[in-house]
């Protein structure tokens, strides 16, 4: 009986044992599929996520397009407003010129006044607006262009601004009565030389300064000689040769007074030369002649 009891025992044990460990494996199984249910679930979270994202990205690059074109059509549309503008002005601006004839008057003393008249005016009008304007400063007067050089008859005053070619814009000559285009052209430009020569005054004044203090006028002898020379067509090699001599002892002796020669080399006199000169000739001197 004790064997037996002790067989059941270890049956018994066996089976505990067997259960035991089938439990740990169903437990254990368990938590594998656990885990991986969970990772699944993460895994397919993350998926969620990334189409999240990729559905965001798209539908801001949409958004980002749209705008561009947008601003693209905007700008495109402003544009063609800006250039239908440009358009409209120029039409109206050839318009007006094609209708308006901007005439200048230049007047003897240089000065100039411009007005603007219908290209359908006749050069009488513009006559009677320079008549008007300048009064009886130049008396009677006649109209005429520079370019080409044309005066104006009696017959030109009743023919229209666009048959004579002064639309859309032309220079026209105030011409007193007994002058000719050529000296209204130096009366205009006479002002113009007489600020240029104020201009110019101070510097022809210091070049002549400068070229009297540099290039000093010959001896009175010489000028003295001048008439006698004027007189004789072919004067005499002996008298130039003098005249010559002269000069270049006036320019030796200037040379000896302003330059120290050394050698054949001359240079500018300073105070230290001076000072050399008298320990040199001085008696009390201890240099060597």
């Amino acid at each position: 009986k004790e064997i037996k009891k002790e067989i059941e025992r270890r049956k018994t044990g066996k089976d505990m044992l067997e259960y035991k460990r089938k439990q740990e494996e169903e437990r254990t199984k368990r938590i594998l599929e656990e885990k991986n249910r969970e990772k699944a679930e993460d895994r397919a979270a993350r998926e969620r996520i990334k189409q999240q994202i990729a559905l965001d990205r798209a539908e801001r690059a949409s958004r980002y397009a749209k705008a561009q074109e947008e601003a693209e059509a905007a700008k495109a549309a402003a544009l063609q407003v800006q250039q239908a503008e440009m358009e409209a002005k120029k039409e109206a601006l050839q318009i007006e010129r094609s209708t308006i004839a901007r005439i200048q008057f230049r007047l003897p003393d240089g000065s100039s006044i411009t007005n603007n008249f219908p290209v359908d005016a006749h050069l009488e009008e513009a006559r009677q607006f320079a008549a008007q304007t300048v009064g009886n400063t130049y008396g009677n007067f006649s109209l005429a262009t520079m370019f080409p050089r044309r005066e104006f008859t009696k017959d030109d005053y009743g023919k229209k601004l666009s048959d004579l070619e002064l639309a859309p814009s032309a220079s026209v000559v105030l011409l007193p009565a007994g002058k000719s285009t050529t000296a209204a052209v130096q009366s205009s430009g006479g002002d113009f030389w007489k600020f240029l020569g104020t201009i110019l005054y101070p510097l022809i004044a210091v070049w002549r300064f400068i070229s009297n203090f540099l290039f000093s006028s010959p001896p009175p002898s010489q000028t003295s000689e001048r008439p006698h020379q004027q007189e004789h067509s072919n004067p005499s090699s002996s008298t130039t040769e003098s005249s010559r001599q002269v000069v270049r002892k006036r320019v030796l002796e200037k040379r000896g007074e302003e330059f120290k020669k050394e050698g054949k080399i001359y240079r500018l006199r300073t105070q230290d030369d001076g000072e050399d000169d008298n320990n040199t000739w001085n008696g009390n001197s201890t240099q060597q002649m």
